[in-house]
């Protein structure tokens, strides 16, 4: 794993009482980066790509929403944009559940960014994950190393899949 500078960005802002919006392009490592962040907490994943879960966030009331959550402190709402009327329901689960901390990712971020902007405002701390940069892959590569790989890097990109399977090829 790549330590990403946004990591602690994130963990600071942890429990401050608004939701925490990861938004990137597809592959960037927002998922990733999220349970890295909660890998040593007990936390509820929401996976949204999966019909059942994009139906039980949508349009609920604040008593549906409990028993979905239970007795979860932290939520990890990912591909939230796939959700209809996301930005209600957060601001409900926001309103509602001053103790809980949700931190939701997705990939369309224009489109969720749409969604959430009016509903959430003032609820929220909103983080955008690029690709990875140099200064992140110094972390796990030397100089000569990095030198020896920008090539690469300047055709085939910063993502984090690709430079990881650079590693094993």
């Amino acid at each position: 794993m790549i330590k990403r500078k946004l990591q602690k960005h994130i963990e600071e802002k942890l429990f401050k009482g608004k939701v925490i919006i990861l938004l990137g392009a597809r592959q960037v490592g927002k998922t990733t980066l999220v349970k890295e962040i909660l890998k040593d907490k007990d936390y509820l994943f929401l996976n949204c790509d999966e019909p059942d879960i994009r139906k039980a966030l949508s349009n609920r009331t604040s008593t549906e929403l409990k028993s979905l959550i239970r007795d979860h402190k932290l939520v990890f709402i990912d591909e939230a944009q796939r959700v209809t009327n996301i930005g209600l329901t957060l601001k409900l689960l926001n309103d509602t559940f001053k103790d809980i901390q949700i931190i939701i990712a997705g990939s369309s971020s224009f489109e969720l960014a749409n969604e959430i902007e009016e509903p959430l405002t003032g609820r929220a701390y909103e983080f955008f994950l690029p690709p990875l940069s140099f200064q992140e892959l110094s972390s796990k590569y030397s100089l000569i190393e990095l030198k020896r790989i920008v090539e690469k890097r300047i055709i085939f990109g910063m993502y984090p899949e690709v430079v990881l399977k650079d590693d094993q090829d």
